[in-house]
């Protein structure tokens, strides 16, 4: 497999459960995760864990940590990162959590730039995947199911950006 086929599997892994994830012990955590957890994001940690140990599986992840006001711990925060595989090309993630009711809700988005026509994209980087409805003239939607979906945009004269997106 390819370091650039090893990426895609990652694109292509299950949603993430939208259970709440088990609490979180910051010291074994990711970076992201202590960091946020350090600046008084208490009530997502285990979701800013669980995004972030998602997202960041056998590559290595830059982020920028996106703070509300005070009180944090009951406001949205953001964060947005660079995930680089061991081999290939850098994706673009962005994650948005809020502290819920029921413990704390989270979306994500992935974009990863690839230099090849969408349709062949569509099948070779995420086979067996049901096309859904096209977001408009240009941009076409593969359904992961539940909330999770991918949008192929064309890039260029032949290039495609995918952009996975999925609430938890």
């Amino acid at each position: 497999m390819t370091p650039r086929c090893a990426f895609a599997v990652l694109l292509l892994a299950p949603s993430l459960a939208l259970a709440q994830p088990p609490p979180v012990d910051t010291a074994a955590s990711t970076p992201l995760t202590r960091t946020a957890a350090q600046a008084g994001l208490l009530s997502c940690a285990a979701r800013i864990e669980q995004v972030s140990r998602f997202l960041g599986a056998g590559n290595q992840m830059a982020f920028q940590l996106s703070l509300p006001q005070p009180p944090r711990d009951l406001r949205m925060a953001g964060a947005a990162m660079e995930i680089t595989p061991p081999a290939g090309a850098s994706s673009y993630a962005s994650a948005q959590f809020a502290a819920a009711g029921r413990g704390c809700d989270a979306i994500y988005q992935t974009v990863t730039y690839w230099p090849a026509p969408c349709a062949e994209i569509a099948a070779t980087r995420f086979p067996g995947q049901a096309p859904g409805l096209p977001l408009g003239p240009a941009i076409t939607t593969l359904e992961l199911g539940g909330n999770a979906r991918i949008f192929l945009m064309p890039a260029g004269t032949t290039g495609c950006i995918s952009i996975k997106t999925d609430r938890i």
